[in-house]
């Protein structure tokens, strides 16, 4: 019986903590092969960078307000970075965020889900 009720409290606090998580804003930081891709809660900024020259382009793919899907790339070349404000972006104190870091045919990170 104790088992099981640690096992409960385990679960429940595993879960407060996802919610935590998905819903406050922090400075996130998603870097993969090729790229890095942040996000900067006191100016709703991305930052999209990329880190290979391999030719390919690092996007920011992003979800705001759980609408259409928006990929942002930065072509600049290897070594550079571009920032996508809000007055691009369009996104706002409490706006729900999911996004993550991509490269054209390579690499792929996991999403993160915030609220700006």
């Amino acid at each position: 019986m104790q088992k099981r009720k640690l096992a409960v409290l385990a679960l429940a606090t595993a879960a407060v903590t996802v919610l935590t998580t998905a819903t406050s804003a922090s400075a996130e930081t998603r870097i993969i092969t090729g790229a890095y891709v942040y996000f900067n809660p006191a100016t709703n900024t991305f930052g999209i960078g990329d880190t290979v020259a391999d030719g390919r382009t690092p996007y920011l793919d992003v979800r705001i307000n759980g609408g259409p899907q928006q990929s942002i790339p930065n072509h600049n070349g290897n070594g550079t970075w571009r920032d996508w404000a809000p007055n691009e972006s369009g996104i706002r104190d409490g706006n729900t965020l999911a996004w993550r870091a991509r490269v054209s045919g390579g690499a792929v990170s996991g999403w993160v889900y915030e609220q700006a």
